[in-house]
């Protein structure tokens, strides 16, 4: 399944970009298989779905829109044949995101020079650091550091957005003592004014 497609975050969604190449058959086997094993991967985001120039027929383009509706509560699904790009691209390298399938625990740290996208918890005590943007699919809780390297544009995405510390280049914040709720609020972190702000999403 890695061989036809990879992830890429960017700004107000995730990418998935279609190997050059590849087949109908095996992009509607491939994408079958994750919606069945990940139904809530897009949760709350816009979905992109880069075809890389493959050509399609309208019948093909339906089955494709009734497989990725499988997953659960996507925002909007979007097909386009053009390569999307990350902001900031003098700043942070042209990479696919490391797509972390697991609850971060404590004492455990993903580090990369791109995109982090983390299917799970990041848990108090755990570290994620990454030169783009992070995007956490459940709690964050523990430390993060996005834009590293000094990428202002870089952003923090959460379902339920409460760090023990929040770092976005060379700007800190910390969550208010009693913000302590269980419930999933989606929110994102960005630079604007030279402060960090944080706006539901």
């Amino acid at each position: 399944m890695s061989s036809v497609f990879s992830f890429q975050a960017v700004s107000d969604g995730i990418v998935m970009n279609f190997r050059s190449g590849s087949t109908f058959g095996s992009i509607k086997e491939a994408v079958s298989l994750h919606a069945s094993q990940a139904s809530d991967f897009f949760n709350g985001v816009n979905l992109y779905l880069n075809l890389s120039g493959l050509e399609l027929a309208f019948e093909q383009l339906q089955s494709l829109m009734e497989i990725v509706q499988n997953y659960n509560r996507v925002n909007k699904i979007y097909f386009t044949a053009k390569e999307i790009k990350s902001e900031n691209k003098e700043t942070v390298p042209k990479s696919e995101a490391v797509i972390i399938n697991r609850t971060l625990r404590s004492g455990q740290m993903v580090k990369n020079q791109a995109n982090v996208v983390i299917v799970g918890d990041v848990n108090p005590g755990a570290e994620v650091i990454a030169g783009g943007d992070i995007i956490v699919f459940g709690r964050l809780r523990g430390v993060v550091h996005a834009g590293a390297g000094g990428n202002e544009a870089a952003q923090v995405a959460a379902l339920r957005l409460d760090p023990t510390q929040l770092r976005i280049a060379s700007f800190i914040a910390r969550s208010p003592d009693d913000n302590h709720s269980s419930d999933l609020d989606p929110e994102r972190a960005f630079i604007k004014n030279d402060s960090i702000m944080v706006e539901k999403i």
